[in-house]
């Protein structure tokens, strides 16, 4: 029953969200609010520039360690045997693999933090030619 519930209220939500939502934004007594909205948005999205991956690494890594803690607690919580189905994996596989994956992405964010700046010239219609990398200093 739970299940047909949240099934009915995620084809609501996504009714609203592509049908209903985008008529609304046509009204011209609503316009004003939806244009406060999406400057709201577009701040929230400047304020999270630079730090999307960054973010999204550091969920990983949670997610990883959560599958562990959740695949240690599940046969105590539901007093189901799960081993034919976990028993194809090592234990370790999937949390390690997650917070090594977060870690990779950490560590390629950090990696293209400060690319070069590449100056160009283009002299008289012709294609645009480098001209100087300035590479940023260390940190």
């Amino acid at each position: 029953m739970l299940w047909i519930l949240s099934l009915v209220l995620i084809g609501l939500l996504l009714i609203y969200v592509f049908i209903i939502r985008p008529w609304l934004k046509t009204l011209p007594a609503l316009s004003a609010s939806f244009a406060a909205e999406a400057s709201f948005v577009e701040k929230l999205q400047a304020r999270v520039t630079g730090w999307k991956t960054k973010i999204f690494a550091r969920l990983v890594a949670i997610a990883g360690l959560m599958v562990g803690l959740y695949d240690q607690v599940l046969p105590y919580v539901s007093g189901q045997d799960w081993t034919p189905l976990t028993a194809k994996l090592p234990a370790w596989a999937l949390p390690v693999g997650m917070v090594l994956a977060s870690l990779i992405v950490d560590w390629l964010r950090k990696a293209t933090e400060n690319p070069p700046m590449v100056i160009t010239q283009k002299i008289d219609g012709a294609p645009p030619q480098v001209v100087q990398v300035i590479q940023p200093p260390k940190a």
